[in-house]
């Protein structure tokens, strides 16, 4: 009963603050920056943004590229899943350090003891970074499906139509928004556990902001150096350990050795740091302090 007593208290604490609806309007802006067309004649990419002010509305109803479902499925790339790491420590950072620069910590641990402490501050953590990359993403949708057309009002052959709308709409924004969850959730879990031993907020939000570009790009050399080889097999398997690759599990439909790899990464990662982050707190002399 404290373990739910203090969950409540925190995700009170993460989710109705300035952190947690800053961390998703800003996620909503960076979606608008995802790539929604290229031009063939040109090689110039444009975003959604860009294909809302500068691109001619007739092009938009004649190309099913543009349709609403499919520019919201990349909606949470780019830009966006690059800076992913930082927008949804905000929720859990403002309300961490304002508790700890408080000193309220101490007392907070005393009520609920330290195991159901460390154990809702990282529920907590996972449930406002998802939520507030899904509220992000689901507000984008929103205005996609106010500007956008849907795939049914393009002249699509039926058996290409048919491919491209493996699920209803209401189906693939339930799969897209639980996938975005899953990513959001991920991504605070370097942030989480930097906050163990380190009081500095910035240093906290940009550290794994850091940390996940350094994965990124590793992981897309060697791809590279696989593309380069021949050796498309191992490409296929680190596909399925970048960061993102969290974000495509709701989209499978079946348990596949691609879903175990992700399955396997994220599960590491989830206990790894809520393991490191109760050896560190408890080790600390000051509970916490």
């Amino acid at each position: 009963m404290r373990f739910f007593y203090a969950l409540r208290q925190d995700l009170n604490k993460t989710i109705i603050n300035i952190g947690f609806l800053g961390a998703a309007a800003i996620c909503a802006i960076l979606c608008f920056t995802s790539t929604a067309y290229i031009d063939d004649s040109t090689s110039k990419s444009y975003s959604v943004f860009e294909a809302i002010v500068t691109l001619d509305r007739e092009l938009i109803e004649s190309d099913s590229s543009f349709a609403w479902t499919s520019l919201l499925a990349s909606g949470l790339s780019g830009y966006a899943a690059m800076f992913l790491p930082i927008i949804v420590a905000f929720p859990f950072m403002v309300s961490f350090c304002a508790e700890r620069n408080s000193t309220l910590m101490r007392y907070t641990i005393s009520r609920s003891g330290k195991m159901n402490y460390y154990m809702s501050k990282f529920t907590a953590s996972v449930i406002s970074g998802g939520l507030a990359a899904m509220l992000g993403v689901a507000v984008y949708g929103i205005c996609l499906c106010i500007i956008f057309p849907d795939n049914s009002s393009y002249e699509i052959d039926p058996e290409l139509l048919e491919i491209l709308n493996v699920h209803s709409n209401f189906e693939t924004v339930v799969r897209t928004l639980t996938g975005v969850f899953l990513f959001g959730a991920f991504s605070t879990l370097p942030a989480f556990f930097i906050s163990s031993f380190c009081t500095n907020p910035y240093l906290i939000i940009c550290v794994p902001f850091l940390l996940v570009y350094i994965w990124n790009t590793a992981i897309n050399k060697l791809i590279a150096n696989c593309w380069t080889n021949e050796n498309y097999e191992m490409m296929e398997i680190l596909y399925d350990f970048a960061p993102e690759s969290v974000m495509n599990l709701s989209s499978k439909t079946e348990f596949d050795a691609s879903a175990k790899h992700t399955i396997c990464m994220f599960a590491a990662f989830l206990i790894v740091s809520l393991v490191g982050f109760s050896i560190i707190m408890n080790l600390r002399k000051d509970k916490g302090r």
